[in-house]
């Protein structure tokens, strides 16, 4: 073997063992399945028993052949990198509005793990009004490639909530009916398309006056409070995940194209944990060469609307034992209004 050779072994990293490169994730093929206004019913049933089954037994499956393209995310991150370098006094005019959550959420501002400074951009959108969106001139195509891609993750987020219902038998409109307002505009339900960007880790300070070693992350760990959430990511990595029962933080990985769906702490009570809500995070990655790299993600918030009465979901099998860090699933399924517990968990986060 050449010097380069052993070189270039030497500095190789290590290949990261994740759920998907064992196999352990369900992967859903949406195929064939129509529209959200007309979808096959025939698909949708089946839809609904897989993910059923991935929920209840993993808490999160990878849905492929969505229909969703990989040139639409890709232009969004590329809007989102415009905005986050426009100047400090430019972004300070989009800032997140306290009423409806929409707008620019600066890093520090969202905190979930108080012991380390948690590195992360974020642009949540709860309406699609262009008059709340970055003005043409500062970020000329953020509306243009931003509202197709919300209108996609919200049909297909239609898609899944009629996939669900069958499987718990009930008429497929019966949860779209409760959650009907998702990107209304009116206020009456908090669901939010949130674009991510992860900035490079900043080089650690090794020198002699070095006191005190600042500690990054990317995401500290938590569940999501909606009913489920839609995730599409770049291929950077650092998504992990504790699976049901489990105490061990596991690597999720990368599958080119696939967009994840996990469980939230809504959809956990409402079935009493049969279907449990994870807790996840993302991780700085080692080596120098990965940490000198963006992560770009697109998250999909699925929320029912603040006064919707959700029926009883009953459960098939016996119902498995809560996760070992899910501290926020105290509601009773028979939930009157989402909006109390809503409530509740947005002033944990921004306490």
């Amino acid at each position: 073997m050449s010097s380069d050779q052993r070189r270039g072994s030497t500095m190789a990293a290590p290949q990261e063992e994740t759920l998907l490169a064992r196999c352990e994730i369900p992967i859903i093929d949406l195929a064939h399945i129509g529209t959200d206004v007309c979808p096959m019913k025939s698909v949708v049933r089946r839809i609904g028993q897989q993910l059923f089954a991935a929920l209840s037994t993993k808490g999160l499956a990878m849905l492929v052949n969505h229909g969703i393209a990989e040139e639409k995310l890709k232009a969004v991150y590329a809007d989102l990198d415009n905005f986050c370098a426009l100047p400090e006094g430019c972004q300070a005019q989009y800032l997140r509005n306290p009423v409806n959550k929409h707008g620019y959420v600066r890093p520090g501002t969202e905190q979930f793990d108080t012991t380390k400074k948690e590195l992360r951009h974020s642009f949540n959108i709860t309406t699609l009004s262009a008059a709340a969106m970055p003005a043409q001139e500062e970020v000329p195509e953020f509306t243009t490639h931003t509202f197709p891609l919300a209108h996609d993750l919200t049909n297909l987020s239609r898609v899944l909530l009629q996939a669900l219902a069958y499987a718990f038998g009930l008429p497929p409109a019966t949860l779209l009916a409760c959650h009907a307002g998702m990107l209304q505009s009116d206020g009456c339900n908090p669901s939010c398309m949130q674009l991510l960007y992860y900035p490079p880790v900043p080089p650690e300070d090794k020198g002699p006056c070095c006191q005190d070693a600042v500690a990054y992350t990317r995401c500290g760990a938590h569940c999501d409070r909606c009913t489920f959430t839609l995730v599409a990511q770049d291929s950077e990595g650092g998504l992990e995940v504790k699976l049901n029962g489990s105490d061990k933080w596991q690597a999720v990985g990368h599958l080119p194209g696939a967009i994840l769906v996990q469980t939230g702490e809504l959809l956990a009570s409402w079935t009493t944990n049969l279907l449990p809500a994870l807790m996840h995070r993302v991780v700085v990655p080692s080596g120098t060469y990965a940490r000198a790299r963006g992560r770009h993600c697109v998250a999909f918030f699925c929320h029912p609307d603040e006064d919707a009465a959700i029926p009883p979901l009953a459960a098939r099998p016996p119902a498995p034992a809560p996760p070992a860090l899910a501290p926020h699933l105290t509601l009773h399924h028979r939930l009157l209004n989402a909006a109390h517990h809503i409530q509740k968990r947005f002033r944990e986060t921004y306490a």
